[in-house]
């Protein structure tokens, strides 16, 4: 990982910050020739803006008070309609596969492998060489680390060979439960099994160690299989003039066969038999750390799959907190709402397991990060729950239930309308990720968020109304018992809280004691001038800070973080990453039939390879060139094509030649070189950024080639996702910030509305982006799912605040914004601490996924509850919309004396309905 180039902090700001002046730009460009009839066009504005509200107001309303009418049909309804949804979670398919989850889908190296696969057959079975696959493998490692400190010793060597004869002693079995054993399924090379390392315990190197020999680095010559090439498998190499004088550590590499489907299953097998055998190999004369190719999607997945259990006890605290959020501040058990809470957030499960159940019955692979979208979901839900309660509370308590209800949906649901739909259109916007990590998380947290909308305004409106005809008939909130009505006094606290009670009379009675916290502080905060010029302060300082954040993000994926740390993969790739280089072997593809005796094609070919071997990623000690070779054989002869491949059968007959067979496709029918490859090494290159880099120079060479040809590595699969994480990240998100516009357009068309969204949306990312460094995260396809997710969270606490002040009523901005919190301020204070406990118990996961999410998350809130409760309430109060004066409202009285056509719509917005 490495910090972006010098240009690219300034590119990142930049590009988060563009939607947001467009916004901007376009709204004064439209306003500024008007700028002299500003009245005008303010009273334009808000005429507009009443009117969607008013549109939209009524269809909620309406809806509202048809759910008001038949709650207990509606319940039942969708209670069976979640269950059913919920057997789709029978067909859950979980891909763990790490190639496939966090490289990029069709990437041209997928593709290039792909190709590679096709044109060259698979001879792991034959003539296996690591250089020439097109993937990874199948594949177990052992790295052996001497007591002693140094492996030319031949002591040490002798014990390390009952280590490699010990792996010879593990077995499995196949589909049909017979016994395999290494021998049946290794890859072969040389007649015998593909051990990466065991020249190391051959008799020839440990005789050359012992009578002090110089051994050359990086080949050592063996007598019959020639120079074997040896850089790659020993850790910490010390060496002098071509001579290896000490090591530290050894690898040994054991390749299985791939070459058919029965021998792919079967390696599998072998893959866990290894793992479990080596847990429980122990040496007192070396240290051993070991993995397999699937070690690291299996260690991701048990560790994602013991994290999700945390969703139990998070399950249990929102329950917890629900209920005691809804405790009324009256003692009474006739206006208790604790059953409201417990509805809210079963909604909130039920959402939960519906969108598995879709998602899985439609086909959707469930991947490991998608474990953490119950968490997510659980915390909009509650937040939602908030929402209508607060709407709830503050309607008219003179007025029937079905007004209530309907008033309840007016307000609160045009909220939790915006709210929800920003949620899906960022998730939406994800879905086109070529990660596929990034791709499912956001399919099944899209259709969660609409099945948690959905249960909030069906569920739990129906169990809003339930509990109004409890109250209504003043039975307890939980034997639902007809009691006596409180006589107020009378009674002692304590009888009262048991036998009596009553249905609340006003807003104050049905608030809880947490409801009454947010209207107490928030507007002290923001009310003083001195408190607006320190808030304003605190924000530049907070915008100063995130921007030099940005200047120290990176870039890549660390794979040791995917796993425990306790964990055995863990160890290994420790030592891997610390002791050995990081070389890859690179093929350069010609996929195409070519005149290789042409002298001009092989003038073009040495000059690609001399133009690669320019690199100074690329080492010039280790090239596997047939043609080169073949040009200093006997039979060579280049005076036509037939002639040349004649003489390149008799080259590749030859034993010594071996390692050339597979590079090189024939067309026997007309004696012409179908296909060809050439091989060499790049240096070690740690850094993730450095390994795009890499990556892209070998593709830019070999594009600048007038041959059909192109380079591969199977390293070049997992190098894909640090060459477009950044880019996929800012296109996505501006998707998600255009969408997310798009909506608090339709639903609060005010210029001045969209000015302060876009700017409490920029700063909000900025500050996600430019706090990752001090979060010790980077960025990543992980990190991406959190950025994707913060911007419909952006948007839901800005939208309630703005949502807040429009209806609201005052005599100056100060006095409207002081009303408007008291309207939002309580829902908005539950949805922030409902979000942090529904992630809290993530900050205990031991998985890098989880863990970061809880990290990101935090900020998420803590930046969005911020900007929603300090900047924007300063900003509104300095210059917010104003609306005209509305007449008095004639408070409780549901029809004027004499008129049948008028009615009041309640002591919410104070604002006549003309019937």
């Amino acid at each position: 990982m490495t910090p972006l180039h010098d240009s690219t902090p300034c590119f990142v700001v930049c590009q988060i910050l563009m939607p947001c002046s467009v916004v901007i730009q376009i709204l004064l460009c439209v306003c500024n020739p008007l700028l002299e009839k500003r009245t005008n066009i303010m009273a334009g504005c808000n005429k507009c803006y009443e009117f969607i509200e008013r549109k939209i107001g009524d269809g909620l309303e309406t809806y509202g008070r048809f759910v008001a009418r038949h709650p207990v049909k509606i319940l039942l309804i969708m209670l069976l309609a979640n269950g059913l949804l919920s057997l789709g979670m029978f067909r859950l398919n979980y891909v763990i596969d790490v190639q496939k989850v966090y490289a990029p889908l069709n990437s041209q190296a997928i593709k290039d492998s792909d190709k590679l696969a096709n044109t060259f057959p698979d001879t792991s079975g034959s003539a296996f060489l690591a250089y020439q696959m097109p993937d990874f493998g199948k594949q177990a490692e052992v790295i052996v680390k001497p007591l002693n400190g140094d492996i030319l010793n031949a002591t040490f060597l002798n014990q390390v060979k009952t280590l490699y004869d010990f792996l010879y002693t593990i077995s499995s079995t196949d589909a049909d439960g017979k016994p395999v054993n290494l021998q049946q399924i290794c890859a072969r090379s040389f007649g015998n099994c593909s051990i990466d390392g065991d020249i190391f315990v051959g008799n020839e190197f440990i005789y050359a160690v012992t009578t002090g020999t110089p051994i050359s680095y990086p080949s050592f010559m063996h007598s019959t299989r020639g120079p074997v090439y040896y850089e790659q498998i020993v850790g910490n190499a010390q060496v002098n003039s071509g001579v290896l004088q000490s090591a530290s550590m050894l690898s040994l590499r054991v390749t299985l066969r791939t070459d058919s489907s029965y021998y792919s299953d079967t390696a599998k097998n072998w893959q866990n038999s290894f793992i479990d055998r080596m847990k429980e190999y122990s040496s007192n004369d070396f240290e051993i750390v070991f993995s397999t190719a699937d070690s690291l999607s299996t260690e991701l997945n048990d560790n994602v799959s013991g994290d999700i259990a945390f969703f139990s006890v998070t399950f249990t605290l929102m329950i917890t907190y629900a209920c005691f959020a809804t405790m009324t501040a009256r003692c009474d058990v006739v206006g208790q709402k604790q059953n409201l809470g417990y509805a809210g957030v079963i909604a909130a499960a039920l959402a939960i397991a519906s969108a598995f159940g879709l998602c899985c019955a439609v086909g959707v692979d469930f991947v490991s990060i998608v474990g953490v979208m119950p968490f997510l979901i659980i915390g909009i839900g509650v937040d939602d729950m908030f929402m209508l309660i607060s709407g709830l509370i503050n309607s008219d308590f003179s007025s029937t239930i079905e007004k209530r209800i309907g008033n309840t949906m007016r307000t609160s649901g045009v909220s939790i309308t915006i709210t929800s739909l920003t949620d899906l259109l960022a998730f939406a916007a994800g879905t086109s990720s070529v990660f596929l990590s990034v791709r499912n998380f956001c399919i099944f947290s899209g259709v969660a968020v609409v099945f948690c909308y959905i249960n909030q305004v069906t569920i739990f409106a129906a169990c809003i109304t339930i509990n109004e005809n409890r109250t209504e008939q003043n039975r307890h909130y939980m034997t639902c018992r007809v009691l006596e009505k409180s006589s107020e006094d009378t009674n002692p606290d304590c009888y009262k809280f048991c036998c009596t009670g009553r249905k609340p009379k006003s807003t104050r009675e049905a608030e809880s004691f947490l409801d009454k916290v947010p209207k107490w502080i928030l507007p002290r905060l923001f009310a003083p001038v001195r408190g607006k010029i320190i808030i304003l302060l605190l924000f530049c300082v907070y915008l100063a800070v995130s921007i030099l954040g940005v200047t120290e993000m990176k870039q890549g994926l660390d794979l040791r973080n995917l796993v425990d740390p306790d964990s055995y993969y863990y160890k290994y790739r420790e030592w891997l990453d610390n002791n050995f280089p990081g070389g890859t072997p690179v093929s350069i593809v010609f996929p195409d039939k070519m005149t290789y005796s042409d002298f001009k094609i092989q003038s073009q070919i040495n000059d690609l390879i001399t133009t690669a071997n320019s690199e100074d990623t690329v080492q010039n000690n280790f090239e596997i060139n047939w043609l080169s070779s073949y040009k200093m054989y006997p039979t060579y002869d280049n005076s036509s094509e037939a002639n040349f491949v004649t003489g390149l059968w008799s080259f590749l007959a030859d034993i010594t030649n071996n390692r050339f067979r597979n590079d090189i496709i024939i067309d026997n029918s007309s004696l012409t070189i179908r296909s060809s490859r050439i091989h060499f090494m790049s240096e070690s290159i740690k850094d993730s950024q450095d390994q795009g880099n890499f990556m892209l120079t070998m593709r830019d060479i070999a594009d600048d080639s007038s041959l059909s040809v192109f380079m591969f590595s199977p390293a070049f699969i997992f190098y894909e996702q640090y060459v477009v994480v950044l880019s996929q990240t800012l296109q996505t998100m501006g998707i998600a910030v255009a969408m997310v516009f798009f909506v608090t357009f339709i639903f609060m068309p005010h210029p001045l509305l969209l000015v302060y969204v876009s700017v409490a949306v920029a700063m909000i990312t900025v500050g996600i982006f430019g706090f990752l460094p001090f979060l010790g995260l980077t960025l990543s396809s992980i990190t991406m799912i959190h950025i994707i997710m913060s911007i419909g969270f952006s948007v839901d606490f800005v939208a309630h605040i703005c949502h807040g002040y429009m209806i609201s009523e005052g005599e100056s901005r100060n006095e409207r914004m002081r009303n408007g919190l008291n309207k939002a301020g309580a829902p908005i204070f539950h949805g922030a601490v409902s979000s942090i406990l529904g992630v809290v118990m993530l900050a205990a996961a031991k998985s890098y996924v989880f863990f970061s999410f809880f990290k990101v998350m935090s900020i998420v809130i803590t930046f969005g509850i911020a900007h929603a409760v300090l900047l924007l309430p300063v900003i509104l109060s300095l210059i917010g919309p104003s609306l005209p004066k509305l007449k008095p409202e004639v408070p409780h009285k549901t029809k004027l004396e004499g008129q049948t056509g008028i009615e009041l719509n309640g002591v919410t917005n104070g604002a006549l309905k003309v019937a």
